[in-house]
This record gives C-alpha cells, sequence and structure tokens, in this order.
C-alpha cells in the first residue's frame, strides 16, 4: 500500500513526517522541542527557508523519501449535504463555478439564473488572466492542512467560491451588486472540507507546511497550500473524505 501523508492533527502531522523522514515519531517530537528549528520556524514562512530544511536533516540524520507521489489535500467549500454533490469529482475553478450554480439554480430568480452563471464564470476567466493563467487551467485551489482548510479565516472565506462572492462584493475581478447569495448558500449548503489524494509537486515544501503547522500552534503561518490545481477534475476516487465544518 502506498504511504499518502495528511494533516487532518497534529498527531496525524507528526506521523507523517516520521513516515517521510523514516524515522520514529519520537525523533520527530525531538526536532519540534530543538531550540534552533524552533527559533527558525517562529520567523515569517521560516519553515519554507533551508536553513530549517539544514537543521531538521542534521538533527533528524535522515532526508525525505523520494518515492511519495501523493499528499493528502484539503479543499473549503459547501455542499447540499450528500456525497453525491462530488458524483463528478472536485472540478476546477472554471467548471466548478459554472456546476456549483447550476446546482442551487432553483433557489435562484428565474429571470437571473443564466444571467448570475455567465457574470461568475466571467469573473474566474478575469482572475485567472490576472493570474497569467488561462481560465479551463486553474483550480481546484486546497490546502495542505485541515485546520486552514476548516477553521481559518480563509478557510471560512472560500466556503463559497470567489467568483460567487464577487457576484454581491466588488472585488478586483468582479463589481459585485448583481446578486446577494450568502443568505442561500447558508440556509440550504452545508460548510464542508473535501480531502483529497493529490500529486505532490515538492516534497520539501510540502514537508515545511507541516512543520509550520506544528510549530506555531496551527497559527497563521502554516497556510501554506502547495498543491497545484491544472483546471483538472480531482476524480471522485481520489476523494478521501467529506468532513462538515
Amino acid at each position: 500500500m502506498i504511504f499518502i501523508p495528511s494533516c487532518d492533527s497534529r498527531e496525524d502531522a507528526i506521523n507523517s513526517l516520521a513516515e517521510i523522514y523514516a524515522v520514529s515519531v519520537e525523533e520527530i517530537t525531538r526536532v519540534l522541542e530543538a531550540e534552533e528549528p524552533r527559533e527558525i520556524a517562529q520567523t515569517y514562512y521560516g519553515t519554507m527557508k533551508q536553513e530549517f530544511h539544514f537543521v531538521v536533516w542534521y538533527l533528524l540524520k535522515a532526508y525525505p523519501r523520494d518515492d511519495i507521489p501523493y499528499a493528502c489535500y484539503y479543499h473549503s467549500t459547501s455542499y447540499g449535504g450528500c456525497p453525491s454533490w462530488f458524483d463528478e469529482g472536485l472540478l476546477g475553478s472554471l467548471h466548478g463555478v459554472g456546476r456549483f450554480m447550476e446546482k442551487i439554480a432553483e433557489w435562484v430568480p428565474p429571470e437571473k439564473r443564466l444571467l448570475i452563471k455567465r457574470v461568475a464564470e466571467g469573473i474566474v476567466e478575469t482572475r485567472s488572466g490576472l493570474e497569467g493563467s488561462p481560465a479551463d487551467g486553474t483550480g481546484p485551489w486546497a490546502w495542505n492542512t485541515l485546520a486552514a482548510a476548516g477553521s481559518s479565516r480563509d478557510g471560512i472565506r472560500y466556503r463559497v467560491p470567489e467568483a460567487i462572492q464577487d457576484l454581491w462584493s466588488r472585488s478586483l475581478c468582479g463589481g459585485g451588486k448583481v446578486i446577494d447569495l450568502k443568505g442561500v448558500i447558508e440556509e440550504h449548503l452545508k460548510p464542508v472540507v473535501v480531502k483529497f489524494r493529490g500529486k505532490t509537486t515538492d516534497i520539501h515544501d510540502y514537508c515545511a507546511s507541516l512543520w509550520n503547522y506544528l510549530f506555531t500552534d496551527d497559527g497563521e503561518y502554516h497556510h501554506i497550500h502547495t498543491f497545484k490545481g491544472t483546471g483538472q477534475a480531482i476524480p471522485q476516487e481520489d476523494i478521501v473524505a467529506l468532513i462538515e465544518v
């Protein structure tokens, strides 16, 4: 069975790091209690610095394994309360916002359904263009830790797709004042974190996010996301769990 690291909790993060470095849980705990890595970690994104990795490698006498192609990531959104909501998998930004609008259409005035779907998809195109990517080549976005996706300020904010928020809230990508769907979403949908299996792009950066989470006591600096969505759907079979928050 292929080992897939994850970060549902502190214990899970420690166990994942122990597997990644092929050391004992006690060795990971020893690093967490050591003064030098803790001091570096307290600086802004300190665990992303090469200096931090050198210290960890020295203390553990071990490097991350190079045979870990996947890790678990966490996408914050809302859903209708039934797993069938994700029968098509977890969609990329452009297709995802369109399907989201279709699924809540019954609670939207009929004369506005086509308009708001078109506007929301246009907002995705604008936002993606500003980020230098085609609209169908972005997302789904995901965090590296459950804490970031489920309980942080940003995680809460992303329970409604950004393009849909922009239908009523003015932003760089949308003028707002089209329709306010916040009440509809809060009444009919449930906030959920989609835990899924995705490809790791850099195991060192992934480790850095777990160390950050552990060293900052679930603080803001662990909000690092290293999963790179390319607009392609995460297949349903790669969805590990739906976690209501």
